[in-house]
């Protein structure tokens, strides 16, 4: 019984120290939360946090899982571009047709193909290129072709386009509206297939059906129960590890069509062309090139592991987010209450010793506080590796910093001040009692725990230099003068480090 009443008293206890610091959490978390997902303050370092993290588990999820692609990506990278298009721009049409039939002949048939390539026809009518011009006419055949190819039927084999891109003349966007018109029925098209950078990183897309990754998932007869889509959030988090498990690229010049001779019996990596999902897109140049946590991608890469994320959705839970800041900052809190009632004590102790020793607390903070986040940080490590779950352990970590500098300092100055004048008033008083001789002693050695001293310049330098430790060694107190040498060499060796090279320059021009 005696030992369930102590563990009472101890949870007691404890839930007493959490809700003194509970306010102040609280605090902090609802203004980074304001900041952060409202106005959008802190996505510049939720975003690099991001990156970091992403790259870690993306990284682990291939080692420990190695390779599962469910997206084939197929590259017309500059090799292709010169053997097959000739570096031609806009690509030539033929060529882009007979790609695009092989990928459709494949023995492993897929069930949705997605072009990443803006397919429209394109006549070149000027005065130096008419209409019944050559080139023209090869132009137009080529366009005749392709539109021939994607109206075919073909059962179980879905398209999507990107839509074409938006054009000023009248004439051209005539023809762009005749040839979606001649496609209805056929192909789905992406109205908006934009990659928006913010902070030059692509970590999250717009969930927006517009896109090119939500038109190709419409299409995908796997849907999951849940994403960002049938939630209706504006943000679609790209999960880092579809880079590496979930897509597979490969060179256009893989194709079987494109193979010969040895080669084609060869194991070559177009054996990923028989995945289910295709994305064609272009891999050459740097237009088209986004930052991401696994380094520079191309746009369509970019575009299949946001698909990849649809089928397989990473959430952002904003209520778990918000327990795990509170609690970060009930810990916080305490570390931070602690750190600073600790350094004000030794800061106004009568001992010379104590007095040294309290700067070391800020360091014990500090220090604590990296570890904090080094574990928090690891929580969102594991957080996204294993339940596809972003929680940036960042910003919270920022408000706690600029709390403990603050409101927590001044806090725990005001309370531990008001401890040590009600113990000067119980020391006066005892002494008061004891007569005014006594109490005449006691004034003098309070006085002498902070001298006076001359507030000139060359005093405090003085002071600072050695003055300090001489006064400190001739009453005898060698601990103190020991960690007051320690902090002034180190600040000294702090400075030098940082201002070695303008240093050297000063005294080469004196020298």
């Amino acid at each position: 019984m005696t030992g369930h009443d102590k563990s009472e008293h101890w949870i007691a206890r404890f839930i007493s120290a959490g809700t003194h610091h509970l306010p102040a959490a609280l605090m902090v978390t609802a203004i980074v939360s304001i900041c952060h997902h409202d106005l959008h303050m802190l996505d510049a370092i939720d975003g690099y946090a991001f990156l970091a993290i992403g790259n870690l588990t993306a990284n682990s999820v291939a080692r420990e899982t190695g390779s599962d692609p469910k997206v084939a990506v197929v590259l017309i990278d500059q090799k292709s571009n010169e053997d097959y298009y000739r570096e031609r721009s806009p690509l030539n049409r033929c060529q882009l047709k007979n790609d695009l039939q092989a990928i459709y002949d494949l023995p492993g048939r897929p069930k949705l193909v997605v072009v990443d390539l803006d397919l429209s026809p394109v006549l070149l009518d000027s005065p130096l290129t008419p209409l019944n011009a050559p080139a023209n006419a090869e132009a137009k055949l080529c366009d005749e072709q392709l539109l021939t190819l994607l109206t075919k039927h073909r059962e179980g084999i879905e398209t999507v386009l990107m839509a074409p891109f938006k054009m000023l003349d009248a004439g051209a966007r005539q023809n762009i509206k005749n040839w979606r018109t001649a496609l209805e029925g056929f192909v789905s098209f992406a109205d908006d297939p934009t990659i928006r950078v913010s902070y030059g990183l692509v970590n999250d897309l717009e969930c927006e059906k517009s896109s090119l990754a939500a038109a190709a998932y419409d299409k995908y007869p796997d849907k999951p129960l849940t994403n960002c889509l049938k939630e209706k959030q504006k943000k679609l988090t790209v999960n880092p590890g579809h880079y590496f498990s979930g897509l597979r690229a490969v060179s256009l010049s893989q194709l079987p069509t494109r193979l010969v001779g040895s080669q084609c019996s060869a194991k070559t990596p177009y054996e990923a062309l028989y995945l289910p999902v295709v994305f064609l897109g272009t891999s050459f140049g740097d237009s088209d090139t986004f930052l991401t946590p696994l380094g520079t991608m191309y746009g369509v890469e970019v575009h299949a592991a946001a698909f990849m994320s649809l089928v397989q959705p990473t959430t952002q839970n904003e209520v778990l987010a918000f327990v795990l800041d509170l609690g970060l900052g009930l810990l916080m809190g305490g570390l931070i209450a602690w750190a600073w009632r600790r350094y004000f004590n030794l800061r106004f102790s009568s001992r010379a010793f104590d007095r040294q020793r309290a700067p070391w607390l800020i360091l014990i903070l500090a220090i604590g506080f990296v570890v904090l986040v080094a574990v928090l940080t690891y929580l969102s490590f594991l957080l996204l590796r294993y339940r596809n779950i972003w929680l940036s352990p960042i910003p919270i970590a920022l408000g706690m910093l600029i709390e403990s500098f603050f409101n927590s300092a001044v806090s725990a100055a005001v309370g531990e001040g008001y401890e040590q004048r009600q113990a000067l008033i119980k020391r006066l008083r005892a002494a008061h009692k004891k007569g005014t001789e006594n109490f005449s002693s006691q004034v003098a050695v309070e006085l002498e725990q902070r001298p006076h001293h001359a507030h000139s310049l060359q005093e405090r330098a003085l002071r600072f230099i050695y003055l300090d430790c001489k006064r400190l060694r001739r009453s005898g107190q060698y601990g103190a003068v020991i960690l007051l040498c320690f902090r002034r060499t180190a600040f000294f060796l702090l400075l030098l480090a940082a201002f070695r090279e303008q240093l050297l320059h000063i005294l080469e021009k004196i020298l």
